[in-house]
């Protein structure tokens, strides 16, 4: 039986691969703490559902899952769906305590990424 697990949840996408960004950041914050259960879900338009991945969860016995929204604001989305979602997912399952971390949100460290991303854009000389 599991006792805890992160749930990584993302927007969702009709693009297949714009949903499997969430996937591989997923498997790469499993990579930092081996033996965590880390999973994923979206809101909208993909699969895993939201509900469908606490259903899962709740089905392997985990007792407390961290939700962790993967969005840089928070939006109508983090502010009323997700808090309705889980507050109705809670009635479904009692014995499953969900934490909802904060908002993936802006950090200072995305700053050094974006300078990565600048210098290595081609120059115009180069396109």
């Amino acid at each position: 039986m599991l006792e805890q697990a992160i749930l990584l949840v993302g927007h969702g996408s009709r693009l297949e691969e714009a949903n499997a960004a969430l996937v591989k950041l997923c498997d790469l914050a499993a990579g930092k703490r081996v033996g965590s259960i880390i999973k994923h879900a979206f809101l909208q338009f993909a699969a895993p559902s939201l509900p469908d991945a606490l259903a899962g969860l709740a089905t392997d016995g985990v007792k407390e899952i961290t939700v962790v929204p993967i969005f840089l604001y928070e939006g109508v989305h983090i502010r009323e769906d997700l808090p309705e979602i889980l507050a109705h997912q809670a009635e479904r399952f009692p014995e499953m305590r969900v934490i909802l971390a904060p908002v993936l949100g802006i950090d200072e460290r995305m700053a050094e990424i974006v300078w990565e991303r600048v210098d290595a854009a081609p120059s115009l000389e180069e396109r």
